[in-house]
């Protein structure tokens, strides 16, 4: 599976009612969260294949920013 992070500027309940029904339908109900009380809106998304692009389309059609966050599982090895 692949865990993709994204920043958004999705800002509230009211826009994340907005785009529940196409998250649900392109990426199914429990593969995808919101944190919004992160000051960069992270949606976190898990796929068996990377949809990186289309997530991103996605939320750009609905009037929302959408950019992957880069990050490396790396950091937590000591």
């Amino acid at each position: 599976m692949n865990v993709i992070i994204f920043k958004t500027s999705v800002q509230d309940k009211d826009d994340l009612d907005c785009l529940r029904p196409a998250l649900n339908a392109f990426l199914g109900e429990k593969n995808w969260t919101f944190d919004l009380e992160d000051v960069d809106k992270i949606l976190r998304v898990v796929s068996p294949v990377i949809c990186t692009i289309a997530v991103e389309q996605l939320l750009l059609e609905k009037g929302f920013l959408c950019i992957e966050m880069p990050y490396s599982l790396d950091e937590f090895n000591t």
